[in-house]
C-alpha cells in the first residue's frame, strides 16, 4: 500500500477522466483501477487531478466490503427477520431506495447493513417482533438514560455527568503479525463546551509508550507504538465531566428568540476573519455550495428572515424529510452533505453534514462535533452539529436524534434536538476531515471521522474489517 496524501481527499470534489467515469459506474473495479494506474504514469498530469485519482484509487478496495451480498443472500437475511418479506416488497423497497445496492464486478451486490436499517423504521421493528413472537420495545432500555438526561434538562435547565469509559481496540487474529511494529490510535476525550479539560483524567493505558494529542487537535487521540509477540487488546480508561446547557428555541416560533446569555467565553464571538473562514465557507469534497444545495436552501428557508428562524428551518426538514439509513462507508461517497439532500437519506454524520451546508449557504456559521454517543452500560459511534446565531452564542443540532424522536411521535425530543444535546455524549472531535497528531502514514480506515480507533503497520493500514473495537461504560454518576 503507497503512502497516502491526506490533502488528496479534497480533490474528491473534481472530474474524472470519462473512460475511467464509465468503468467505475459500471462497476467494473478491475478495469477502474487499471485505468487509474495508467493515467497516474502520465507525467504531465496536473497535480489536482493526480490527487482525484490517487484518492479513487484508494476508495476502490473498500466497496466490496461494503456490499458483500447477493440478492438471494440478503434476501435469506431479511427473511429471518420479516418471514412475510416477499420478493416482490423486496424489490418495492429497493426501488424506493429503502434498500442499498450496487452493480460490483457484473453484478448487482447489496449493503452490509440491509437488515439493520430495515428494522431501524418503527413500523418495520414492530412487524418483525410481532412476527416473530417478540416484544416489541420503542426504545432499548440501555439508552433510556438519554430520555432521562432529555427530562432533567428540560425541568432544571442543565444536566451534569461524570463518566468513566473504557475503550479498546483489537487486531483481529487473522490480521495479526507477531513482533512487528504497529501503531495504533484510540478516541479521547477533548475540551469543549460541553467538557471542561479540567475535568478529563486518563486514568489506565494497555501500554506506556503512548502520544497524547494536544487538548486543542481538532480530533483527539491517544496513539500506540509497539510490536506484540501474541495479539491482546489495546485499551484506555479515562474520566471526564459533560455539563449541558437547556436553551428553549420554540417559545415564539414566529420571532428570533431573546433572553438567554450568550456562550461568552467562545473567544470565537468576535467574528475574525478566520472564525468566518474556518465556519462560513466550503471545505471540499463534503460542504460543497453546489447549484442544488444553493437552491434547496433558498426553498427551505424563503418564508423566514432572522438566522434562528432558518436554522430551524433547515433542521425541520431534515427530521421529517430525510429518513435514518445506515451507510456504507464514508469514504465510498464524493459528497455526503449533498448525498443526503438528494437522496433524502443518511445516518447521523450525512445528515449532520447536510444541516451544516445548508446553513453556512444561509450564511449562519455551522460546524461539527462528535464522538460517541454514551448508553448505560456502552456507547455508540455518533455525529452532530453546531451553529452560531445571536444572542446566544454556539448552539446545537442533532438532526439524527430529532429525526428518530419525530419517527415515533415524540415532540417534545423532536424539539429538545435543535438547540440542544442530551448530557450523554463523549466529545473527542470538533472538525471533520482531519489529520490525527500523529499522522497515520496510510490511509485511515475511516479518514474522515475518530469514533472507533485506528490501526496501521509499517507498510499498509488495517481496515474496519481487520479489528474490531469495545466501548465500556465503567460508571456514570448524576450530579447535582
Amino acid at each position: 500500500m503507497n503512502a497516502f496524501h491526506y490533502e488528496d481527499i479534497k480533490n474528491l470534489a473534481c472530474g474524472m477522466p470519462e473512460d475511467i467515469e464509465q468503468r467505475k459506474a459500471a462497476g467494473d473495479l478491475k478495469g477502474t483501477a487499471r485505468l487509474i494506474d495508467r493515467w497516474l504514469t502520465r507525467p504531465d498530469l496536473p497535480e489536482v487531478l493526480r490527487g482525484k485519482l490517487r484518492a479513487e484509487r484508494a476508495m476502490l478496495e473498500i466497496l466490496p466490503h461494503d456490499y458483500p451480498y447477493s440478492f438471494q443472500e440478503v434476501y435469506s437475511l431479511v427473511k429471518k427477520k420479516l418471514p412475510d418479506m416477499t420478493v416482490k416488497e423486496f424489490l418495492d423497497l429497493q426501488d424506493a431506495g429503502r434498500i442499498s445496492w450496487m452493480f460490483l464486478n457484473g453484478e448487482e451486490r447489496f449493503f452490509s447493513d440491509t437488515v439493520d436499517t430495515l428494522l431501524d423504521d418503527p413500523a418495520m421493528k414492530e412487524r418483525s417482533c410481532r412476527l416473530l413472537g417478540e416484544p416489541f420495545v420503542r426504545y432499548s432500555p440501555s439508552r433510556m438514560c438519554v430520555q432521562a438526561s432529555v427530562k432533567r434538562m428540560i425541568e432544571k435547565g442543565e444536566d451534569t455527568v461524570r463518566f468513566r469509559i473504557r475503550h479498546s481496540l483489537r487486531i483481529k487474529d487473522e490480521a495479526f503479525r507477531p513482533n512487528e511494529k504497529v501503531r495504533v490510535w484510540l478516541p479521547i476525550p477533548k475540551p469543549c463546551q460541553q467538557i471542561e479539560g479540567s475535568s478529563i483524567q486518563i486514568l489506565t493505558t494497555s501500554d506506556n509508550n503512548y502520544v497524547l494529542a494536544p487538548e486543542n487537535a481538532p480530533q483527539r487521540t491517544i496513539m500506540y507504538e509497539t510490536s506484540l509477540s501474541e495479539n491482546r487488546d489495546f485499551f484506555v480508561e479515562y474520566e471526564y465531566i459533560n455539563h449541558s446547557v437547556y436553551h428553549d428555541l420554540w417559545r415564539d416560533e414566529k420571532n428570533d428568540l431573546r433572553g438567554s446569555e450568550r456562550a461568552a467565553a467562545d473567544p470565537l464571538h468576535h467574528f475574525s476573519k478566520e472564525f468566518y473562514i474556518a465556519y462560513l465557507s466550503e471545505e471540499y469534497p463534503h460542504i460543497r455550495f453546489t447549484p442544488f444545495m444553493r437552491a434547496l436552501a433558498n426553498e427551505i428557508t424563503k418564508d423566514s428572515d432572522s438566522p434562528l428562524e432558518k436554522a430551524r428551518d433547515i433542521y425541520l426538514y431534515i427530521t421529517t424529510k430525510v429518513r435514518y439509513s445506515y451507510m456504507r462507508s464514508y469514504y465510498g461517497v464524493e459528497n455526503l452533505g449533498e448525498y443526503a439532500a438528494v437522496n433524502r437519506k443518511g445516518d447521523c454524520g450525512i445528515q449532520a453534514l447536510m444541516f451544516i451546508t445548508l446553513c453556512r449557504i444561509c450564511g449562519i456559521p455551522a460546524r461539527w462535533q462528535s464522538g460517541n454517543g454514551v448508553h448505560d452500560k456502552d456507547m455508540g459511534s455518533h455525529d452532530w452539529a453546531q451553529f452560531y446565531v445571536e444572542p446566544y452564542g454556539w448552539l446545537f443540532c442533532d438532526p439524527s436524534y430529532g429525526g428518530g424522536a419525530w419517527a415515533n411521535g415524540d415532540e417534545v425530543r423532536h424539539r429538545f434536538y435543535f438547540g440542544n444535546l442530551d448530557a450523554f455524549r463523549m466529545v473527542a472531535n470538533d472538525h471533520f476531515q482531519r489529520q490525527f497528531t500523529p499522522a497515520p502514514v496510510f490511509i485511515r480506515s475511516d479518514p474522515y471521522d475518530n469514533q472507533s480507533g485506528e490501526a496501521e503497520y509499517p507498510d499498509h493500514a488495517l481496515r474496519g474489517w481487520e479489528f474490531s473495537a469495545k466501548k465500556e461504560v465503567l460508571e456514570h454518576e448524576i450530579k447535582g
